[in-house]
C-alpha cells in the first residue's frame, strides 16, 4: 500500500521478417525455429536477440545469418580459447593472481572492466548494453591476450607458464558467471570444465554462484593497450 506494485518493466518490440514484413506462417518468411535452434543452439539465438533493438521496445528484422554470426563469435571463439586451455590445464600447479606480465595484468583489467559494465547495465534494466561487452571481451581474450600468449604456455620459464595458465582459468572462470544470465548452457559447461565439477554435484552450478564483483581496474592500461592493438 502506498507504493507502485513495479520499479522496472521490459517491454519487447515486435520482431519482423528479414525484409522488413510481419511474420506470417502462410507467407513462410521466416525460418524455422527449430532448425534454427538445431543448427546454431539456444545460446546463440539468446544472445542475438537479446543484443538487438526489440529489447529497446523497437522493431526487429530477424536475419539467420545474426544467430550464425552471434554463434561464431561467441561460441566459437570462446569455446577454441577453452580447447587451447585444456591442452596445458595438467600443467597447473598454482592459481595466485600475482602476475607482473603485462598481458595478465591487462586482461584482469578487461575482465573487471567487463564485469563492471554489465553490471552497471543489468541494474540499469538494459539488456542490449549488458549483453555487448561480452563480445568484444572474448574478442580481447581470443585475438590479443591468447594470441600474444601462446608461446607462455609452452614455455620453459616455469613462473611465466604458470602466471599466464592461472590467469586464464580465473578469466574463463568468472566470464562463465557473467555470461549465465545470457548464454546458460555454454556459461554452465565451460563453469562446469574450469571448476572440474564436470557435472557430478547437482548441487553444484554457475547459475548458483554469486554474481562477480569487479576487482581492481587500471583505465591507464587498458586505454594504452588499445593504442597498441591500434598501431
Amino acid at each position: 500500500k502506498g507504493t507502485n506494485s513495479f520499479q522496472n518493466v521490459i517491454v519487447n518490440g515486435t520482431a519482423l521478417a528479414e525484409d522488413g514484413k510481419k511474420m506470417y506462417k502462410r507467407l513462410q518468411n521466416y525460418p524455422d525455429p527449430a532448425e534454427v535452434m538445431e543448427n546454431y543452439g539456444s545460446d546463440a539465438l539468446r544472445y542475438y536477440l537479446l543484443s538487438s533493438s526489440v529489447m529497446l521496445a523497437e522493431n526487429f528484422n530477424f536475419m539467420e545469418s545474426g544467430v550464425k554470426e552471434a554463434l561464431r563469435k561467441n561460441n566459437m571463439i570462446l569455446w577454441n580459447v577453452y580447447k587451447f586451455y585444456e591442452l596445458y590445464a595438467p600443467d597447473l600447479k598454482k592459481e595466485e593472481l600475482d602476475s607482473n606480465n603485462i598481458l595478465d595484468q591487462w586482461i584482469l583489467s578487461r575482465l573487471n572492466q567487463l564485469i563492471k559494465e554489465v553490471t552497471i547495465e543489468m541494474d540499469a534494466y538494459n539488456l542490449p548494453k549488458s549483453v555487448r561487452p561480452i563480445e568484444a571481451f572474448i574478442d580481447d581474450l581470443s585475438t590479443w591476450y591468447l594470441r600474444r600468449s601462446r608461446d607462455r604456455f609452452k614455455s620453459e620459464n616455469e613462473e611465466d607458464k604458470q602466471s599466464a595458465l592461472s590467469t586464464i582459468k580465473h578469466v574463463l572462470t568468472e566470464l562463465s558467471k557473467v555470461m549465465a544470465p545470457f548464454m546458460p548452457f555454454l556459461a554452465e559447461t565451460l563453469w562446469q570444465k574450469m571448476t572440474n565439477n564436470n557435472f557430478e554435484n547437482k548441487d553444484k552450478s554457475v547459475h548458483l554462484e554469486p554474481w562477480p564483483e569487479a576487482g581492481e581496474l587500471d583505465p591507464k592500461l587498458v586505454a594504452e593497450m588499445s593504442e597498441v592493438r591500434k598501431i
